[in-house]
């Protein structure tokens, strides 16, 4: 297991952007009655209005697994693009929700 000083970044804008980023904008946004969560998958595994304990559970089952798929990838040359894929989807994420609370306040 020898992890790079650029993949230990990219995890740390990973965590940041896709573990903070989108779970604090998701209960901010879900918490109004009007606002569903969109992510098929968190709608089934919790509910359409996710709770923020459950949803932080799950957000970090979700990190830990690809944590560990990372790590067991670590020696080769695209598992770099782990983290950075993560923290793709979590910026995407966090944008689009932040543009939807702003236009339903």
């Amino acid at each position: 297991m020898d992890v790079s000083t650029a993949e230990l970044q990219w995890w740390i804008v990973a965590v940041l952007l896709y573990g903070v980023g989108d779970y604090v904008t998701t209960v901010l946004a879900v918490r109004r009655a009007d606002v569903i969560e969109a992510n098929p998958a968190v709608v089934a595994l919790l509910s359409d209005q996710p709770g923020p304990l459950g949803f932080g559970l799950l957000k970090g089952g979700a990190l830990v697994v690809c944590f560990l798929g990372f790590l067991s990838i670590s020696g080769s040359p695209i598992a770099v693009g782990v983290p950075v894929g993560i923290a793709l989807l979590g910026g995407v994420v966090t944008v689009s929700n932040t543009v939807m609370i702003v236009r339903t306040i």
